[in-house]
């Protein structure tokens, strides 16, 4: 009240009244004593990053705020600091800018102890208890949820574990979420605060958003990192709803068939390092051309013995063939990760003049 007529005080003078709690400001103005406390040169770099409206927005507000206390630009960079924390910065779009902000407001020390924090804290997040959780109560917790539920939580798990829990679920429910995952955007902040209360409330557990995967990218990981019979299940289902999408998941997976594409000299590496067995194992009921592109990139001797264990094998159950695939794709991969073999597709590949 005393304010209030300090204020009434002032402008009948014709004094400009000087603000003494942030409480009497609104998100504008707020914003607009930020960039007043960084000085001219700082602050024009910001405004550079906002929308036209925004900027006249902020102009304005900063043209009226003439007297302003130095316990409110504390405040209202305390605001700010805490709104950081709670992540309602931390979304995709705004991360850079979030951060160079807080380093101009703070100062570099601070601003990276202040950022230091915020990652310890996202370390400790749900998703690092899913990750952790047996796979049969990530299932359940999952098939009680909207697809669209299991898609997000997915999208924020290691490959090699979505892809064990994509393999457990039910397959109608599997292949909606895949479809989802592929078709996953970006996310609101109020999306993720629902999602949030969900997960808290289901695990005990407070959780972090920062790092999403999301597109056909994300599930052709995935489905790289499946059993075969997952794989063609999910794959089969997407190309019956959406054939361009299914299509657009395959080109970013390397697959069985593949191989035939890579040169004579990667699969003279590839044969050197991959287990025997399974190669016997997976060249049952291949075409021919897939048979002759392992057998013509091996010597003479290694080519014999292999026709001799295949023709004294007896049938092989299908689930035996497919492991074996997936074993000497896995080998592939794992080549391709060191950099010893490029298994890049042929449209991938970029050229220049």
């Amino acid at each position: 009240m005393m304010e209030q007529q300090e204020q009434r005080q002032a402008m009948a003078q014709g004094d400009t009244p000087v603000i003494k709690k942030p409480g009497n400001l609104n998100g504008i103005e707020k914003a607009a004593v930020l960039l007043i406390s960084l000085g001219v040169e700082k602050a024009s770099k910001i405004l550079k990053q906002l929308r036209d409206a925004e900027v006249e927005q902020i102009t304005r507000a900063i043209s009226d705020l003439r007297n302003v206390s130095s316990e409110v630009v504390n405040a209202v960079q305390e605001e700010y600091h805490d709104l950081l924390s709670q992540k309602k910065f931390l979304v995709e779009g705004g991360n850079d800018i979030a951060k160079n902000l807080l380093v101009e407001a703070k100062g570099q020390q601070e601003a990276d102890e202040m950022l230091r924090k915020l990652d310890a804290k996202s370390g400790s997040d749900a998703f690092n208890i899913i990750q952790n959780a047996e796979i049969k109560n990530i299932v359940h917790f999952m098939e009680s949820e909207h697809p669209q539920i299991a898609a997000v939580i997915l999208a924020h798990l290691k490959v090699s574990k979505a892809a064990d829990i994509l393999a457990k679920l039910s397959p109608d429910f599997r292949s909606e979420v895949a479809m989802r995952m592929a078709r996953l955007g970006n996310i609101s902040a109020e999306v993720i605060d629902e999602l949030s209360l969900v997960i808290k409330d289901q695990l005990s557990e407070y959780t972090d958003f920062s790092n999403i995967s999301k597109g056909s990218g994300a599930v052709a990981g995935i489905l790289n990192e499946t059993d075969m019979s997952t794989e063609r299940e999910i794959l089969e289902s997407i190309e019956k709803v959406d054939p361009q999408l299914a299509k657009e998941i395959k080109e970013q997976m390397f697959m069985f068939e593949d191989i035939l594409e890579l040169e004579d000299r990667t699969m003279q590496d590839i044969v050197a390092k991959i287990n025997k067995q399974d190669l016997m194992m997976a060249l049952k009921g291949v075409e021919p051309d897939m048979k002759e592109k392992f057998v013509s990139n091996m010597s003479t001797r290694a080519r014999e013995i292999l026709e001799e264990d295949l023709e004294a094998s007896g049938p092989a159950h299908i689930k035996q063939v497919e492991e074996a695939r997936q074993n000497i794709l896995k080998t592939i991969k794992q080549l391709d990760l060191e950099g010893k073999i490029s298994i890049k597709k042929k449209d991938e590949e970029m050229f220049v003049e």
